[in-house]
């Protein structure tokens, strides 16, 4: 990149890091421009989907950054794209919810639902599912991979029940929400959402299968639930739905059902993901899969537990 396509000066180096086994890999600057103003620029092996970020922006608004892409034939011809993002408020929620204890991760859940409440994007999901759902699917159930046999009939019951699932309202949904990917204040509200690139919007409930890491994490490859979670995630879930448009949440409410199967689906496919045509396994959410398909959200369990013993 020339000084006269990009004026400004590195202020910041934030890292690199790479994705799926090395083969996506990306560098991340902070920059200042000459005119004052601060910006992120990524540069990556792979071109970048800033349509996902625009469309997620169409919901969630100041939450998501703006992504654009800086032309460079000399980059582009070497293998590199560049690009440029909106600097984004607050901190990595890893990092700035360290000292908050219990109330800090109830707050994030809060803050997090509150979010995904304005992420209603459509009336169906009918593209998503079959662009999306079920050629994933479909590589599950014809994948050679042994880790997957006890779970074949659950993912066929799955397959045979998409044309009911994309019924549900199509609705922005992140693929790798974690603690990097979240940014929060001092009062751990959600302040920003990052890193859309690999995102796509999915039928409601789709986007929130990795509610167990949300309300929960794991530590020493194993899911573990601190004393606050069922606080934390019912938290969530009320906060979801009471910042909906009534009309939109009196829909959901009739089809809990199917949102309660999409959310066990979404969980299945993370556990078992779908890249570059290819079917892997997250083997610590392997290990954890058999507590997480129990898992009942707390409009279907009312008082009991999340997680059937």
């Amino acid at each position: 990149m020339t000084s006269s396509s990009f004026p400004g000066r590195l202020t910041a180096y934030s890292g690199q890091s790479n994705k799926n086994g090395g083969k996506r890999c990306s560098r991340t600057l902070f920059v200042t421009l000459a005119d004052g103003r601060e910006v992120v620029v990524q540069f990556h092996t792979e071109q970048l989907d800033v349509d996902a970020f625009k469309i997620a922006k169409v919901a969630l608004g100041s939450f998501v950054p703006d992504a654009e892409a800086l032309a460079n034939e000399e980059l582009e011809s070497a293998g590199a794209w560049a690009y440029s993002l909106t600097l984004m408020p607050g901190k990595l929620w890893l990092h700035g919810v360290a000292g908050k204890g219990a109330e800090g991760r109830i707050a994030v859940n809060k803050s997090l639902g509150r979010v995904f409440s304005k992420g209603f994007l459509a009336d169906n999901s009918y593209e998503a599912v079959e662009t999306k759902l079920r050629p994933h699917l479909d590589a599950i159930l014809a994948s050679p991979l042994e880790d997957i046999l006890p779970y074949k009939a659950t993912v066929e019951n799955f397959a045979k029940r998409l044309d009911y699932f994309a019924q549900l309202p199509l609705w922005v949904a992140h693929y790798d929400l974690n603690g990097v990917n979240v940014l929060i204040n001092e009062k751990c509200e959600v302040t920003a959402l990052i890193d859309w690139e690999l995102s796509t919007p999915l039928p409601f409930g789709a986007g929130f299968g990795r509610i167990h890491t949300i309300a929960g994490e794991y530590t020493g490859g194993e899911f573990w639930m601190p004393d606050e979670f069922e606080v934390a995630e019912r938290g969530f879930w009320t906060e979801l739905f009471d910042g909906m448009p009534e009309h939109i949440r009196t829909i959901l409410e009739k089809r809990i059902d199917l949102v309660q199967d999409v959310v066990i689906l979404a969980t299945l496919l993370s556990c078992f993901f779908f890249e570059d045509g290819k079917v892997g396994v997250g083997q610590v959410a392997l290990k954890a899969l058999p507590k997480f398909m129990t898992y009942r959200i707390p409009f279907v369990r009312g008082q009991e537990q999340p997680y059937r013993e």
